[in-house]
């Protein structure tokens, strides 16, 4: 960047997915600034559903009714040609009397006259039948939904045997004498458009033999070629990102051959055996033989392998418990050789021994079934590779079979780099040695670039997170300089779908109510709430069946609260070693145990001075721990502390996620190539236990309950600014030195990182103004999905109608039912349900004999968005637009004009910005003066006639009472509501910038689409 690096500065950066708290350090120490910048997420508020997600089905439901639309509105100018109508507008096949069905069922008999002939081409047209090319739609890869659609089919397909064609079976089996259409979650009426299609063919075969001159073959061709036509579904293979070894090759499939065996054998080469106090990992002769005949099962799980290598029970495989050999060795509860086997067992074992000598193949097999999404492209693309007949024969049944329907997604490497990766994986090398050999820097997979975040992060949560950050850093930058070293720390659910993000939210619930519950029984027992670590100490006490397992001594209750130090807890895995202060990593012993265990993990302590025989009985005092996670067991008996070590250390001190990672490289740019080291990535888990260290964490949470107060996420900044490497360094040294004398060091005691740090750090949190941005995009629903009915009334006023489930109605709601002396019987039938308390099994019925199950009701609401002919809600406001006029007296009131979505969207009907003042409902005029536009999230700040001063984010505007509603700038649960408009004495409007910073805007000038507009009159 050209900026000038000043070593004494550190910036801390606290990323969550909505949020981006920020601080600088300088060293020696001092708090130069901090703050919070909130952000949007792009997610509903409520639900937390993706926005993209919902754009993307709406804009599929848009298409899709755009395009029938096209075709209506093509085949009625086509009837209109051919004489079948006299002229093609909208309402043109509208036929009032004329059966649809019937129609369709008489045409194969009788000479149907213009207008029938039409109804029936056009009811056909409407209702083209289900037809898919996709692979996801075929029987075997259809979700749930399209397997109640294909179930309905084959049952439908078989009944039409006994009929010529699809109309006639619907006009006349009794089976649908109730119903023809599909209704929610029902699709019991559908029918395959080979059938339309079929019946097309027939009822101009035989109009043409009863002697109908409008059905010619080139009407019939021309009919077809509009009703039918279907456009193609459009492949992901353009979108797969390029291998970061061979740059000019795509990503590999995820289930392909190459990839499947390169991952496995990726971790047969981490595997560690224990053979009493001997481990040793596997040998090449070992690992070969563990992959023999790859892909004959699906599966690898560890009870196989100990199978194929003969190991004796004696052996073991390191942290891996007894229960846990069930589990696949490298997709633990999945299939390693998901793909491979798939295709094995589709092809036979002839066609096996074929395509195995030629691996290259078998990926492009996998990665077109992958990546291509119709059965046409598919069978295209495999016919290029030249297979054999029988192969390419067994591949297209196997995919309408739904043998391959777990082909999807890609993976991190091309199949090109695995298959140059594996031979030195097989000669026993780790992956970073194998990839070396092989020519490849696996230290420099990704290029990072912000304008290739889309293709580094799918996600669009996570992506705009990570944008926000590396917008911030550069905002810091700019404004105190490139600092010495940029500290990072990434909310845990980063990069998380929705329900991984909701899983995680139930977790931490589930884990609070336990800590309330222990926290209440251990109460009862003491007689008053538990104070310290206490808490902790009873919780792990109850873990480990109220024994210290080092030494098989038991912990009476009574020592949880002494004072006398009787007890203590310990990592199990030594901090200075590992850096993991998680409850995984605790137990509860007796001083003396912790004292000869000191910086050992308990394995190094047991086989340095005891026997063979303690080892066993500590293990079996493990096994009898019933509550506890295997995860925690595999910490107390683990082996290889020194290989381990570093890789815990690693992804306890310094977060390498993903997520993290593209961030991390995105800020690595800003230095020398040589100066990466400068970014470091910090986990959650260790800025957590320091803020409680430091004495902060009041804060942040009040009895293990988090405040609402978005100054937190400053605060987290200002402890990730303030741990520097050089201060892990000297926490470490001091714990090796506690650790060496056996005494009970926590990260409770962690001394300061300067003097007066934590009074720096709340007077900072008490005067850190939350930036929030505002929300100026007019994206999103224009209106309500629901549309209801518009029906002019006598004098000319608009009624609007809803239809409404004969479950929700009430007695009362009957006398809004439309038109009710027509449908006074049918009134009659639903009053009688009513009153019989509404019975499922016998749901009232329409004077036809009908089932009634939903009516239309006249409701008091507007017309607010006009909608094909109907009505619906409006959307939200995307700003509102505040204006002044001075009363009689000479002084100003304010005046409110809502614009909303619609209104933005629909330029045709609204070439001006809206002009209707609110509170008095009046068109604006030149007596009125604009101030300014406000947005969601604009700051605003307003003097009320009683001289109170009350300001903050803007949140909403209420039409009907005039009046705004504000949140605090910390607070956006604490709304300060019904602040009337008019009657203020002054209000004014600020922008915030990202560090906090407020200024007034003055004057702004009006603007429609961007263009400057004088109100009411916009610009030429």
């Amino acid at each position: 960047m050209g900026v000038e690096m000043d070593q004494h500065k550190r910036f801390g950066i606290d990323l969550g997915i909505g949020s981006c708290g920020w601080a600088v350090a300088s060293n020696p120490g001092e708090i130069l600034g901090a703050g919070s910048w909130v952000f949007d997420v792009p997610e509903t508020d409520k639900e937390r559903t993706p926005t993209n997600q919902i754009r993307r089905g709406n804009r599929l439901l848009r298409r899709v009714t755009r395009r029938r639309r096209q075709r209506m509105t093509q085949l009625r100018q086509l009837f209109h040609e051919q004489g079948l109508l006299a002229h093609s507008r909208p309402d043109a096949l509208k036929r009032a009397g004329l059966d649809p069905w019937e129609l369709r069922a008489r045409g194969l008999d009788k000479m149907l006259e213009p207008a029938e002939w039409a109804v029936v081409l056009g009811h056909i047209a409407k209702h083209r039948g289900f037809k898919s090319n996709s692979k996801s739609d075929l029987a075997g890869n259809a979700p749930p939904e399209g397997k109640a659609v294909l179930s309905a089919l084959t049952e439908n397909a078989e009944r039409l045997a006994k009929y010529r064609t699809v109309g006639e079976m619907f006009a006349r089996d009794p089976h649908y004498a109730a119903r023809r259409r599909n209704r929610e979650g029902d699709y019991s009426c559908s029918v395959k458009r080979d059938d339309q299609e079929h019946e097309v063919r027939k009822l101009f075969e035989r109009q043409r033999a009863l002697g109908n001159s409008r059905a010619t073959d080139q009407f019939e061709e021309a009919y077809r070629k509009i009703t039918f036509f279907q456009r193609p579904l459009q492949d992901s293979a353009d979108r797969v990102g390029y291998c970061p070894f061979e740059r000019q090759e795509r990503r590999a499939a995820k289930h392909s051959y190459s990839f499947e065996l390169f991952r496995l054998i990726s971790k047969l080469n981490t595997l560690t055996l224990r053979d009493g106090k001997e481990e040793r990992r596997l040998t090449s002769d070992e690992i070969k033989a563990a992959i023999s005949d790859f892909g004959a099962q699906k599966s690898l799980t560890y009870k196989s392998l100990r199978k194929k290598l003969k190991l004796s029970d004696n052996v073991r495989f390191n942290r891996v418990s007894q229960d846990e050999e069930a589990y696949d060795v490298a997709a633990r509860k999945g299939s390693c050789a998901a793909g491979t086997y798939a295709l094995r067992k589709v092809v036979g074992e002839a066609g096996w021994a074929h395509l195995i000598a030629t691996p290259h193949i078998l990926d492009q097999i996998a990665w077109i079934i992958t990546f291509y999404e119709t059965i046409a492209k598919i069978s295209s693309e495999l016919k290029k590779l030249s297979l054999q007949p029988l192969i390419f024969d067994a591949l297209m049944k196997g995919l309408e079979e739904g043998a391959f329907k777990t082909f999807t997604g890609a993976a991190h490497i091309s199949d090109k780099a695995a298959r140059n990766i594996i031979p030195h994986l097989l000669e026993g090398l780790v992956y970073s040695d194998a990839c070396a050999k092989a020519g490849y820097n696996h230290a420099e997979q990704t290029e990072f670039a912000i304008e290739k975040l889309a293709d580094l992060v799918n996600n669009p949560i996570a992506r705009k997170a990570i944008h926000e950050g590396w917008k911030q850093i550069r905002a810091l930058v700019n404004r105190y300089g490139l600092p010495g070293a940029i500290h990072i720390e990434m909310a845990r659910d980063m990069g998380k779908s929705l329900e991984e993000r909701r899983e995680i939210e139930t977790g931490i619930k589930k884990r609070t109510k336990q800590r309330d519950d222990l926290a209440a029984e251990l109460a009862e027992h003491i007689g008053r709430p538990p104070r310290g670590e206490e808490l902790l100490r009873y919780e792990l006490w109850k873990e480990q069946n109220g024994k210290c397992l080092y030494t098989d001594a038991n912990i009476s209750p009574s020592q949880l609260v002494a004072t006398d130090n009787s007890v203590q807890i310990d990592h199990i895995l030594p901090w200075s070693r590992f850096g993991d202060d998680s409850f995984a990593n605790k137990t509860l012993c007796t001083a003396r145990a912790n004292q000869e265990k000191r910086g050992r993990t308990p394995y190094e302590w047991f086989r340095d001075e005891k026997s063979d025989a303690e080892w066993m009985a500590f293990e079996t005092r493990l096994e009898r721990c019933l509550a506890m996670k295997n995860r925690k067991k595999n910490f107390y008996r683990l082996r290889n502390a020194e290989e381990a070590a570093e890789k815990f250390r690693n992804r306890n001190l310094n977060d390498t996620r993903y997520a993290m990672r593209v961030l991390m490289g995105l800020a690595k740019t800003l230095y020398p190539k040589d100066e990466g080291w400068r970014v470091r990535g910090r986990p959650g888990a260790l800025t957590a236990a320091l803020r409680k260290s430091w004495g902060i964490e009041s804060l942040k949470k009040v009895n293990g309950e988090r405040i609402p107060d978005d100054r937190h996420h400053a605060l987290d900044a200002m402890v990730v600014a303030a741990i520097s490497d050089s201060e892990i360094i000297k926490l470490t040294e001091q714990y090796k030195e506690a650790e060496r004398r056996g005494e009970a060091r926590q990260l409770g005691h962690v001394p300061e990182p300067w003097e007066g740090f934590r009074e720096e750090v709340k007077a900072v949190y008490e005067r850190t103004f939350v930036a929030r941005g505002e929300r100026r995009r007019a994206r999103g629903e224009g209106h309500a999905a629901t549309i209801r009915q518009v029906v002019n009334g006598e004098n000319g006023e608009a009624k609007i109608y809803e239809r409404r489930a004969i479950a929700d109605l009430t007695a009362a709601d009957l006398a809004r039912i439309k038109d009710p002396e027509r449908n006074a019987a049918l009134i009659d039938s639903l009053r009688a349900w009513i009153d019989a308390g509404k019975p499922a099994d016998k749901l009232p019925t329409s004077p036809k004999g009908d089932v009634i199950r939903k009516v239309r009701l006249l409701t008091n609401k507007k017309l607010d968005v006009p909608v094909r002919g109907g009505a619906a809600d409006r959307g939200e406001m995307v700003r509102v637009d505040i204006f002044a006029k001075p009363n009689k007296r000479g002084k100003d009131e304010f005046y409110v004009v809502p614009i909303y979505r619609h209104e933005v969207a629909d330029r045709a009907n609204n070439p001006t910005p809206p002009n209707i003042a609110i509170p008095s409902g009046k068109p604006i005029d030149s007596s009125y003066r604009f101030c300014f536009s406000v947005y969601s999230f604009s700051y605003l700040e307003v003097v009320k006639s009683t001289g109170e001063i009350v300001e903050g984010y803007f949140r909403s505007f209420d039409r009907n009472t005039g009046a705004i509603t504000l949140s605090l700038q910390n607070r956006p649960d604490q709304l300060i509501r019904s602040i009337g408009i008019k009657t203020l004495s002054t209000i004014k409007k600020f922008t915030v910038d990202r560090f906090g910073n407020r200024y007034e805007v003055k004057q702004e000038t009006r603007t429609w689409h961007g263009a400057a507009c004088t109100s009411p009159n916009p610009p030429d």
